[in-house]
């Protein structure tokens, strides 16, 4: 092995170190990994781990669900290529349920990876917010949406929250509509004596400069409409694309208190089982207490007849 792919090990062992840690202890590990590779003569290695930044607390989690979670995180990426491929065939014509059934199974598959992150969190003496949840919801499903997001999030790298940039782009947003420009020319004046022709001439040319001074008004206005038109349809998608995340996130929300419902009604039902079978113990304990009250009541008689008798005997 040469020394540069010594090195490059080093480096990359380093650095499969430092985001296995936790949040609080990156800072100070990232800068003793970067001064143990410069102390190994590895300069570039040690400025490229100093670049480093410490993840946030909602990345790191989702670094942790990659590392811990591999299977469920693939599961959760080959959701995201069937939507995509469901939506691409939803927009050319085909059915609209194989595109319900694919968003069904993306969503939960977020739900479940963000019950998972917050149980990372909680176990490692972590708080978790709705804030929190929010953006581990939104990096997971960015990681559906795109290829690009899937392999960072498969890394296990993240050092900040990734945006679902969605499905599909607006059309038409670089391609306005042209402007039509009346510019033809004014039409013929009446009919003069052909000793006015001069004067009618004149006249022809005064329309004729007039139109066109219309026909650049005309053209301005028409420009002011398009370019009016396209602000108002980027505002347009902004908003849908605003209200496409906020449903998503609130489907995410809806599925895990569903879950989080029916975990709730399971420790219930199991608390219920228990107080049942303490109950149940409690009550033969209270029975043989009192079979055993009986006994010593009996032992009791027993003890002060035979002892009645041996004083008759004596």
């Amino acid at each position: 092995m040469s020394w540069e792919e010594v090195t490059g090990l080093a480096e990359e062992q380093e650095v499969e170190r430092l985001f296995g840690l936790g949040p609080e202890s990156f800072v100070a590990a990232r800068n003793e990994a970067a001064r143990r590779l410069r102390q190994g003569g590895d300069a570039g290695a040690a400025a490229r781990v100093t670049a480093l930044r410490r993840p946030s607390l909602s990345a790191w989690a989702v670094n942790q669900l990659a590392r811990a979670r591999g299977p469920e995180v693939e599961g959760l990426l080959e959701a995201g290529r069937r939507l995509r491929a469901a939506h691409q065939a939803a927009v050319a014509g085909g059915g609209a349920a194989a595109l319900r059934a694919a968003t069904r199974a993306e969503r939960e598959a977020v739900a479940g990876l963000v019950a998972a992150a917050v149980e990372v969190l909680e176990s490692t003496g972590h708080a978790t917010t709705d804030a929190t949840r929010d953006r581990v919801a939104a990096t997971l499903h960015a990681a559906a949406a795109d290829p690009a997001a899937a392999e960072l999030v498969r890394r296990g790298r993240l050092t900040h929250d990734l945006d679902p940039a969605g499905f599909g782009t607006p059309d038409g947003l670089d391609a306005a509509p042209g402007a039509g420009v009346e510019a033809g020319a004014a039409g013929a004046g009446p009919g003069v004596a052909a000793g006015g022709r001069r004067a009618a001439r004149a006249t022809a040319k005064g329309r004729d400069a007039a139109a066109a001074r219309r026909g650049d008004g005309r053209a301005a206005v028409d420009a002011e409409a398009v370019a009016a038109s396209r602000a108002r349809r980027l505002a347009a998608v902004a908003a849908r694309d605003e209200a496409r995340r906020r449903a998503r996130l609130a489907a995410d929300q809806a599925v895990l208190a569903t879950r989080h419902a029916e975990r709730l009604g399971r420790l219930a039902d199991q608390a219920e089982r228990e107080a049942t079978r303490a109950r149940t113990t409690a009550t033969a304990a209270i029975d043989a207490a009192a079979a055993a009250r009986e006994r010593a009541s009996r032992a009791a008689k027993e003890l002060t007849e035979a002892e009645g008798r041996l004083a008759d005997d004596g």
